[in-house]
């Protein structure tokens, strides 16, 4: 697999693969008129193309990675439109019974065997990372620390124990006995007939559908690892942001065992968001059984809009809090806002899980205080990880500051409108859908913590509470509001093989469970 780059008039373009049931794609050269549009239509969400002419134009501007300032130049990365009928199963039933018969340890194998390749690396690997820092607002260490742990994530032992904790013991490789006695039907009483055999169940894989997000690059490696898991027959669609780990993966692949049921039933392609050639054909009813839709309300609710008969797992946009007791706030303010900024900053504030609003138990001059010591601890951050909020952030930004968090207290880091951190202590409520990321935190005190319970509900993803016997104290009531992640301070980022990922063991509703 390889990466295909040229400059044309200061305009770096690079052909970029799809993985299509195992095979590798490349897109054809665009023409020139349409990268000349991709040129004067640059940003970092917009795509060009319909896929008619096999291919897809992301223009992106190019920041400097020193000073993380936009260099005015383009980058446009080209990617292959496959005709959709390609992306489907061409014989469904003989794919699923290939990966039925795949026994589970051959996955953890294949499994081992990515994490094996990736860490080996490889030159198209490193470009890919490069591709992923070009046009990046946050410094170039976020992105290395991504790509080392990259192969750490293709872990055999860890998707079994995953699959253990989901599925339990061998019902994906053999029929499992119940260990029950059926119960006769009426007619069969009538009959006078029992059933002689016993009855066993078997988890079936599937022909699965994954849209996923562009906040984080880690978000489709997520969804082809829960593929895998199930045996699945998947389709792994990367954000736009995203495109260049398939170059890493379909490497990954193509050292591996090109010829593995896992590869040849894997699919890692891009297509534009809302193109009817390809989703008229995906999203149709039995085009797939399952479907993984990761994303805003917007994209959502078009994905579940259609194909309404494909049990669909939804992972829509959530956000998270804080919750910090009086015994810490008080006593440690400074120990507090380091734990509770570790929270705030997991993706730069783009992932469900970074915690926007830390309430705190305390007095207003206590809040301060801590306001004060939060901003001190993001200025640190912002020296370490340093990034740069975009255009539309700072306007964003500029926008609360004069209107709805006008009467706030602001502690900034940076100078107007290039603020790096900021850190605002509010008084009253504050909708955090308007939130605009970019390293910006709200302080909110209260006199008891379970006056914050009515800003919970399911919109709220994660949240982190200290100490830990006010954490245990808390942990059912924070449950019965919807929150589905009750952790310490510090540990939103955290996980373990086989957690449940928004209230819902994925693997299982990801398998067929049939009765045999």
């Amino acid at each position: 697999m390889t990466l295909d780059a040229r400059t044309i008039a200061g305009t770096q373009i690079v052909r970029l693969p799809a993985v299509v049931r195992g095979e590798v794609v490349m897109p054809p050269w665009p023409r020139v008129g349409d990268v000349r549009l991709a040129v004067a239509e640059r940003g970092s969400h917009h795509v060009r193309g319909t896929g008619d002419d096999g291919c897809y134009l992301i223009g992106r501007p190019v920041v400097d990675r020193d000073s993380l300032a936009l260099t005015g130049e383009t980058q446009v990365l080209v990617l292959p439109a496959p005709a959709p009928s390609s992306l489907l199963e061409p014989d469904p039933a003989g794919a699923l019974l290939e990966l039925a018969r795949t026994p589970v340890p051959e996955v953890l194998s294949f499994v081992d065997a990515i994490g094996r390749a990736l860490l080996a690396g490889s030159p198209e690997a490193a470009e890919a990372g490069t591709l992923l820092a070009a046009t990046s607002l946050v410094a170039d260490r976020a992105h290395r620390a991504f790509l080392a742990q990259l192969p750490a994530l293709f872990d055999g032992d860890a998707v079994g124990r995953m699959i253990e904790r989901d599925l339990g013991t061998g019902p994906l490789d053999t029929w499992r006995e119940v260990g029950e006695t059926p119960v006769r039907g009426m007619t069969a009483r009538f009959a006078g007939h029992a059933r002689e055999t016993p009855p066993a169940l078997r988890a079936l894989p599937t022909r699965q559908l994954h849209l996923t997000a562009g906040n984080a690059p880690v978000v489709p490696v997520v969804s082809l690892l829960w593929a895998w898991a199930t045996k699945g027959a998947g389709v792994i669609k990367p954000a736009a942001e995203a495109a260049a780990l398939v170059v890493a993966l379909g490497t990954a692949l193509r050292d591996t065992d090109p010829g593995h049921p896992l590869a040849r039933h894997t699919t890692l392609a891009y297509w534009r968001g809302g193109d009817r050639r390809v989703e008229a054909t995906l999203f149709a009813d039995g085009a797939f059984d399952r479907r993984v839709v990761w994303g805003s309300a917007e994209t959502v609710g078009s994905v579940t809009a259609r194909g309404g008969g494909t049990d669909t797992l939804v992972m829509g946009p959530r956000f998270s809090l804080s919750m910090i007791g009086a015994a810490l706030v008080r006593s440690d303010p400074e120990a507090a806002a380091r734990l509770a900024a570790v929270d705030s900053l997991i993706a730069n504030q783009a992932a469900c899980t970074s915690s926007l609003l830390h309430v705190v138990e305390c007095d207003a001059p206590t809040a301060d205080a801590y306001a004060r010591a939060l901003a001190g601890v993001l200025a640190e951050w912002d020296e370490a990880l340093p990034h740069r909020p975009s255009r539309q952030a700072q306007e964003r930004l500029t926008r609360l500051r004069r209107g709805l968090l006008g009467t706030g207290r602001w502690y900034v880091n940076g100078e107007w409108p290039e603020v790096s951190s900021a850190v605002v202590r509010v008084d009253g409520g504050f909708d955090l859908a308007r939130h605009p990321g970019s390293r910006l935190v709200l302080v909110r005190a209260v006199d008891d913590l379970r006056r914050a319970l009515p800003l919970l509900g399911p919109a709220v993803s994660t949240v982190g509470i200290a100490p830990e016997e006010t954490r245990l104290a808390l942990r059912d009531a924070v449950a019965a509001c919807g929150v589905d992640n009750v952790v310490p301070l510090g540990a939103a980022e955290h996980g373990y093989a086989g957690r449940p990922h928004d209230g819902v063991r994925v693997l299982n509703r990801l398998v067929r469970w049939v009765n045999g």
